[in-house]
Order: structure tokens, then C-alpha cells, then sequence
């Protein structure tokens, strides 16, 4: 559905006309609408892809880009929760094998959310912590996990303002 609502554009390459999908034609969700109203708060269980939760949520997994969409989401590799398993992989793979369990930043213990500066002092004092590559990408990954989900009873409208859109 996502595709098949898309126009066809035309564009020219090496002299020829080619016909395909305007695939740089986007619709996202208006900020504007009341999202208390078309939006609930959405929380991804490990090993929950968008095509599993449009099944649960509306009964199919064809809405799977309904998930995105309201998400603003466009690269599902990136910007979607990793499986624990696979997390600590990724991790090695962005910063270097052997280097997952390194420190990433350091952080005060009486508030994580502050970045300070490293002080062997203040670290074996325990005023400052350290937090690992791996610490670091788990932190990312979880917050990605909350996302949030079109009421079910909003699909049908959704759905065909979006071909209207795309038309």
C-alpha cells in the first residue's frame, strides 16, 4: 500500500524516458493534529518488528509503514530498536572490535545525565562514572524503543487521506 499509493513520475536518463515511482515524495503526520487524540504511547518489546505490532494493533501486517510513518522513521536499520543479541555486535562494528567495553564518556554518579570530563580523582572516589561504548549504544537503543502508535480506529482515515496525498 505504502508504494502502490505513490505517483509515477517521469525523468530522463541517457535520452530515454523512464516511468517509475516518485519515491522522494513524502507525507508525514501534521503536528498540529491533537496527538492525545490520534496517538498512543507505544513501548517495543525485544524482538517486535513494525510489521508484528501493525498485526497486533489493526489486525494486519500490511500497516507495517503506518508504524513508520507516524514515527517519522525512514531507515529501519538505524532508527528502529536492535535485538539485545545483536546490539553488542553493532557496537563492535562502530567502534572496533575488542573496543565495546571501552569508555565511551564519563558521567557523574549523583546525576548520569551530566558529561564530565575525565579525573582519575573524582572516578576512584566514585563522583564520576564511566560509561562503556556498549553502555552508551544500550542507552540509545532503549530509547528508541518508545515509540508511538495510530489509534485503530483512525486507520481508515488515515489510510485514505494518505492516497489522497500522495495523488
Amino acid at each position: 500500500m505504502f508504494f502502490k499509493a505513490m505517483p509515477r513520475t517521469a525523468y530522463k536518463a541517457d535520452g530515454k524516458t523512464i516511468i517509475t515511482k516518485d519515491i522522494f515524495r513524502r507525507v508525514a503526520l501534521d503536528r498540529k493534529i491533537n496527538v492525545d487524540l490520534a496517538l498512543e504511547a507505544y513501548y517495543v518489546e525485544e524482538g517486535e518488528t513494525p510489521d508484528i505490532i501493525a498485526s497486533n494493533i489493526y489486525g494486519s501486517s500490511k500497516y507495517h509503514w503506518v508504524i513508520l510513518l507516524v514515527n517519522d522513521i525512514v531507515n529501519l536499520h538505524a532508527e528502529w530498536p536492535k535485538r539485545t543479541n545483536e546490539l553488542f555486535a553493532y557496537t563492535e562494528s562502530k567502534y572496533g572490535v575488542g573496543k565495546a567495553l571501552l569508555d565511551h564518556h564519563y558521567v557523574l554518579a549523583s546525576n548520569t545525565d551530566i558529561v564530565v570530563d575525565y579525573d582519575a580523582a573524582k572516578i576512584l572516589d566514585g563522583t564520576v562514572l564511566s560509561v562503556s561504548n556498549y553502555d552508551y549504544e544500550l542507552d540509545l537503543n532503549q530509547g528508541k524503543r518508545q515509540i508511538f502508535v495510530l489509534r485503530s480506529e483512525n486507520l481508515t482515515k488515515f489510510v485514505t487521506t494518505y492516497k489522497k496525498l500522495m495523488a
